[in-house]
């Protein structure tokens, strides 16, 4: 996948993020920091399957959008589950449920179980790339200090 196509994806994804968010009443002021995280997932996905297999990169991408989100909920003050969310939207395997389920109707058994396997690996990354970053304590998103906010 050249640069470029990983670029243009991420420009989409951003979209669908955001209105993903739009579909589910984000508050306006925080669609572009949605769309972010998942831009920002979709990119580091795309760029790590070119060098990893896609279960590592959707460990790895699934960890980066939740630091994102909790970054992002530290320093905007709102739940990091709205920044979440929408940040791994794009990570769900929702090609391999399909494909499960064509082969499966289609009587192949032995591609069912690949595929099958497969979406439960690509979903179990998602979770456990969620859960090592959250349960890192609120404390490790003080990093970067807020900044104080004019009236």
């Amino acid at each position: 996948m050249s640069f470029t196509t990983i670029i243009f994806q991420s420009l989409m994804s951003f979209f669908a993020c955001v209105a993903f968010s739009v579909v589910f009443n984000a508050p306006k002021k925080e669609l572009v920091f949605c769309g972010i995280s998942g831009a920002l997932g979709w990119f580091f996905y795309a760029a790590l399957t070119r060098y990893i297999s896609p279960t590592l990169a959707t460990l790895s991408a699934s960890a980066l959008v939740t630091a994102f989100s909790r970054l992002a909920s530290y320093h905007r003050q709102a739940p990091s589950t709205l920044y979440h969310i929408p940040g791994i939207m794009p990570l769900v395997p929702g090609t391999m449920i399909y494909n499960t389920m064509y082969t499966a109707l289609n009587g192949m058994i032995l591609e069912t179980y690949t595929n099958i396997l497969l979406g439960l690996k690509l979903a179990g990354a998602i979770g456990a790339g969620s859960l090592l970053i959250l349960a890192l304590p609120y404390s490790f998103f003080e990093i970067i200090p807020r900044r104080k906010k004019t009236k």
